[in-house]
């Protein structure tokens, strides 16, 4: 079963208190919810006037993920809501939120809709007044340590775990790392793959090993001189190619998609667990385009939703939702051992440490 750790809430429960930055508005004002009955679109239920969504006609979303990642779960919506025309903006989570506060602070609000691959950022959107309230009618299938505390700002809309992968053919079976502890060996050096430390997952991992084995498990990691890359698609394309013989932060759904066009990857899941960071959801305030982006919030929270986030070939993210189906693997996401960090303030209290620490790695 998955450890997923105790979530403190201690910030969020604190956000009320805090002053915004400029141009975002602060919690209290927002508390006013969303007050339209549910209706049935579809096969699921939403608060959005999907009238006036149509009318808006546009849905504008920010995603961490990589080019055809976001692309598809544009597509995924679009299918459903052809009158509503999308677009995106993708960037590795640390850039894409820096861009959105940005842009905030100049009093620019283009966003409707933002998805980050890691909860420091969205707990500092929300305790800055970032996120509109909307309390999604299908939040009953979720557990409350997946949603925001209060529920109606995020939501984890998918789980992206991560363990070890090799190419096969530069590296036998028994050969291969079985631990995380695997990972140091002298006989990876310049050839070990890992995230930039603009990845929402690299830090989940340096936080969590840390937490493991200790400060020197980052130091000996160094020496290896690992090539650091944006997304999941670079380090696999490259692991294929034989170009890297590893990579330190193999993504299972990325797993699965190489491996289902034939290359030459192999998956290991260290007895510690599999790294794990939350995708987090949420409708933006001052959206432009507020009824699309509370429908696209309700249609990615449902069983609809969730069934495109977690089978598109692009995506395969296992779904946090209680009465999710199996991933196209046949496993579900609470069959793996998950490494989450237990205290998420302690965890975003670290960012600052990670990036000197990681960019110093990289000679950044």
């Amino acid at each position: 079963m998955a450890n997923t750790g105790k979530i403190t809430r201690r910030a969020l429960l604190q956000a009320g208190a805090a002053a915004p930055l400029a141009g975002l508005a602060a919690p209290a004002i927002l508390a006013q919810g969303t007050t339209k009955s549910p209706t049935k679109v579809l096969d699921f239920t939403t608060t959005a006037d999907v009238a006036k969504a149509e009318q808006e006609g546009q849905l504008v979303f920010y995603c961490h993920e990589n080019e055809a990642g976001t692309a598809g779960i544009m597509e995924g919506f679009r299918k459903d809501f052809p009158k509503i025309n999308t677009s995106y903006v993708r960037a590795q989570t640390g850039a894409l939120y820096n861009k959105i506060l940005s842009e905030r602070q100049a009093g620019k609000f283009e966003c409707d809709v933002l998805q980050l691959s890691d909860l420091a950022p969205a707990f500092d959107f929300q305790k800055k007044g970032g996120y509109e309230l909307h309390v999604s009618p299908e939040s009953d299938g979720y557990k409350k340590d997946n949603l925001s505390a209060p529920n109606g700002y995020f939501f984890w809309t998918g789980v992206d775990p991560a363990g070890i992968a090799y190419n096969s053919e530069k590296v036998a079976a028994g050969d291969a790392p079985k631990g995380w502890k695997d990972i140091l060996d002298p006989r990876w050096k310049g050839k070990i793959s890992c995230k930039i430390s603009a990845s929402g997952l690299q830090f989940v991992q340096w936080y969590a090993l840390r937490k493991l084995y200790g400060d020197s498990f980052w130091k000996e990691f160094a020496k290896l001189q690992p090539h650091a890359f944006d997304s999941r698609v670079q380090l696999f394309d490259r692991l294929a190619k034989g170009d890297d013989t590893i990579t330190s932060i193999g993504e299972y759904p990325a797993y699965i998609l190489f491996k289902s066009r034939g290359a030459k990857v192999e998956f290991v899941a260290p007895p510690d667990g599999l790294v794990a960071t939350p995708l987090v959801v949420g409708a933006v305030n001052k959206a432009p385009h507020p009824e699309a982006s509370k429908l696209f919030v309700d249609w990615a929270m449902s069983k609809r939703g969730q069934a495109w986030y977690q089978t598109n070939p692009n995506l395969y993210y296992g779904s946090v939702r209680t009465d999710a189906p199996p991933m196209p693997t046949g496993v579900k996401l609470s069959d793996f051992k998950l490494l989450y960090p237990a205290d998420w303030d302690e965890y975003a209290a670290q960012q600052a440490t990670f990036l000197k620490e990681w960019n110093g790695m990289l000679g950044l």
